[in-house]
């Protein structure tokens, strides 16, 4: 196993990914309470933001790959084992089996040399803003409940929960193939933005889920905000981990 950028053709299967992985998550359950039935579009959901996030500027992300599909083969028909990672009649070079989304936020030099965006990233980008508004506005994402997203809304769940901590990298997506966990998957994909931000003495930040949060824990992450959403799920974390030296003064200093 090792770990990689991402290309385009990865993303059909970290949708897929993450529509196994996240089907029993509290958060995604009240966006999406459908999901079970319309499995297509909460595939299409996670697809759409991925690819949206791969051409934005300050945003990288990573892919853990196999070449050992046993363990695949052991946990899906062969069919849909082929069809995730190569053609009918070949064999295919790598499958993915997780991925980490990070998002370096700042306007240090250090920050800036992650957020460049070549003006064909950025017309793609367009065209798929474009795309996510014609889904939102005719409510096409039939697993979602625009009511339910409303709701969030009004939680305060989208609001950025570290805005008084300018520079950072935020981790907005760890997501690890159901069959490949508890097996360092996490670990490894985790590992990259951790020495980043060692590297440029700024803090990590991300919002935890129920079974992650452990996890989180453990490796030096504490709480910097609760977020209560009743009905959903209270207290939900938002934790930060500070890098092991002080922070220079460009890339800020430490708060809270």
């Amino acid at each position: 196993m090792r770990i990689r950028r991402a290309v385009t053709s990865d993303f059909h299967k970290a949708a897929s990914i993450s529509v196994a992985a996240l089907a029993k998550d509290e958060i995604y359950q009240h966006r999406h309470p459908y999901a079970g039935e319309q499995q297509s579009s909460f595939r299409g959901f996670f697809q759409r933001r991925l690819k949206l996030r791969n051409v934005l500027p300050g945003y990288i992300t990573w892919v853990a790959v196999t070449t050992d599909f046993q363990d695949l083969e052991d946990g899906a028909p062969d069919q849909e084992v082929r069809s995730e990672t190569g053609r009918w009649g070949e064999e295919p070079d790598e499958a993915v089996i997780g991925y980490a989304v990070w998002n370096r936020h700042g306007k240090s030099a250090a920050a800036r040399g992650w957020q460049t965006q070549s003006w064909a990233e950025w017309l793609e980008s367009v065209l798929l803003k474009t795309q996510d508004t014609y889904v939102d506005f005719f409510q096409l994402d039939k697993s979602a409940s625009p009511s339910n997203m409303r709701s969030l809304e009004a939680m305060g769940f989208f609001r950025d929960a570290f805005a008084e901590i300018p520079e950072r990298w935020h981790l907005h997506s760890l997501v690890v193939d159901p069959i490949y966990q508890r097996r360092g998957v996490g670990a490894k994909l985790l590992s990259w933005g951790l020495e980043q931000a060692e590297l440029e003495k700024v803090p990590v930040t991300l919002n935890a889920s129920t079974m992650a949060e452990p996890l989180y824990r453990r490796i030096g992450f504490e709480t910097f905000l609760l977020v209560d959403l009743p009905g959903i799920r209270m207290g939900v974390p938002s934790l930060i981990r500070w890098p092991s030296v002080p922070e220079n003064t460009e890339a800020g200093s430490r708060t809270g």
